[in-house]
């Protein structure tokens, strides 16, 4: 009777995987190579493991609002989140992952209560107005998380590979005043250049009142510049009208 050899053997036993030989021939049972794990993200499929996600990033919010970027650990963390350290790291297999995953989370957060907030407005010069309002109440509501965003940021940009997420943040900002300003200015190739020069100016305006503010906390002199600001904008405005009413 012809013997069967070791590959036959396997996959009559259910072993599909290739079995690796050493030099001498004979088989290692330490070389076969075995299915490729799952990979982390494949929780994310199931409810559950989304749910557990969610607490995770959740929590690592809460621990950076708490104790900021610098001493913070994936254990403070897992423990914010009430999840084992090994469950963390199951979802996030770096600190640096994580990080990073919190800082798009908090980008798309803090945009979409950006649309959220800005009220209706009957033509450009209001819908600056409210923009700003809306701004600056949703940058004043949490403190410590606008710190957090700050530092998030600066490490992204620290971070090699991980720049591209910075510039999206600004981006996205841009992008939700740009929605908000072309409702009110004809959809030209004059006016869509327009739009974004001024969400830019908004923007950059609205960036260093707040950090100003989160330096040296000042609620009227704050308050005053953001009424500089929207003064300045709609008189951008007014000098560009002519290039695209």
């Amino acid at each position: 009777m012809q013997r069967r050899s070791s590959t036959q053997s396997g996959a009559r036993a259910g072993r599909t995987e290739p079995i690796a030989k050493t030099r001498k021939g004979r088989v290692s049972s330490r070389s076969r190579a075995s299915p490729r794990p799952p990979a982390r993200t494949a929780a994310l499929a199931n409810e559950r493991g989304r749910a557990t996600a969610k607490r995770i990033l959740e929590g690592a919010i809460n621990a950076l609002c708490a104790q900021g970027l610098a001493a913070l650990t994936t254990r403070a963390i897992a423990s914010a989140a009430g999840v084992r350290l090994a469950t963390l790291h199951y979802h996030f297999e770096t600190k640096d992952a994580l990080l990073l995953s919190v800082f798009d989370a908090l980008t798309t957060q803090v945009d979409a209560s950006l649309r959220a907030g800005i009220r209706p407005s009957r033509d450009l010069r209001e819908c600056i107005d409210h923009t700003l309002e809306a701004g600056w109440r949703a940058a004043v509501a949490n403190r410590p998380l606008q710190i957090v965003q700050y530092e998030l940021t600066l490490y992204a940009l620290r971070t090699r590979g991980a720049e591209w997420l910075a510039q999206r943040q600004y981006r996205d900002y841009r992008r939700a005043l740009e929605t908000v300003f072309v409702a009110h200015v004809p959809n030209t190739p004059a006016g869509r250049e327009f739009v974004h020069e001024l969400a830019h100016f908004v923007l950059a305006g609205l960036d260093g009142i707040i950090l100003q503010h989160l330096v040296e906390a000042d609620d009227s002199r704050a308050q005053r510049a953001i009424e500089l600001l929207a003064v300045s904008a709609k008189a951008f405005a007014e000098s560009r009208r002519p290039d695209f009413a």
